[in-house]
């Protein structure tokens, strides 16, 4: 069985930008922070404050729904906390669980991430794989084809789940901790830079770990071939019953 050829360099339209970060950016740090304080300026209860700001993440996934009429697992899952962990909030009137929810909900996916490797493909690789094929029904199916067929390969994704996981629960006991020592104005203007922050740092680093195995995959079947060219070379018979 031939192997699958090594994932080619990521397209432009995969490939990390700024550019494509700002509608979250916009999201998910600038107007949650822009609305807390300008609504604390004004008089606003900090619970009230706080919880006003987590729904722009909502509206983000309301946008999504509108544009591609689907919600995929993990806005489902993002959709459930905000909605239990906002009308937990109100209803307990505690400032300190609104502002720590988020953390919640980040340990939770850290948790889901590293369950996924014990299950099968990990939920990363079924991420990373979903942004690359894009509807690409082929290149869907090679992506699997390489996760089954190539050690190397599968190696990188597990890899790449157990450091999204432990950062993604190392990060939210971070903001826990903040939360402890802090005021909750201080938490709402750090923690969304603290998380946006991460997940950009974690980006760069997927994507050089995932370019830095392409290219020992490359290198592997290059020196592969020169070892088949060099024994044919060396042996002529092989030649002639290969032709054969």
């Amino acid at each position: 069985m031939d192997a699958p050829a090594p994932a080619p360099a990521p397209t432009p339209a995969t490939e990390f930008s700024v550019k494509r970060l700002l509608p979250s950016l916009a999201m998910d740090v600038f107007l949650p922070i822009i609305t807390f304080n300008a609504l604390i300026a004004m008089g606003v209860s900090t619970l009230i404050a706080v919880t006003a700001g987590g729904v722009f993440p909502l509206i983000s996934i309301v946008r999504k729904y509108v544009k591609t009429r689907e919600i995929d697992a993990l806005g489902a899952i993002v959709l459930f906390f905000l909605v239990v962990g906002t009308a937990a909030s109100l209803i307990s009137g505690s400032v300190f669980f609104a502002i720590v929810k988020d953390s919640f909900l980040t340990a939770t996916f850290g948790l889901i991430i590293l369950g996924t490797l014990a299950i099968g493909r990990p939920l990363p690789f079924q991420m990373i794989r979903q942004m690359v094929a894009a509807g690409n029904e082929a290149e869907y199916a090679r992506w699997g084809k390489l996760y089954d067929e190539i050690p190397d390969f599968r190696r990188t994704q597990q890899m790449i789940a157990i450091v999204w996981g432990i950062v993604y629960i190392a990060e939210a006991a971070v903001r826990v901790g903040l939360a402890l020592v802090t005021t909750p104005a201080v938490v709402v203007n750090v923690s969304p830079f603290l998380a946006f922050g991460m997940t950009i740092a974690l980006a760069l680093w997927t994507r050089h770990v995932m370019l830095a195995a392409r290219d020992r995959r490359m290198k592997a079947m290059a020196e592969l071939a020169r070892a088949a060219e060099a024994t044919s070379a060396a042996d002529p018979n092989t030649s002639i019953a290969a032709s054969h």
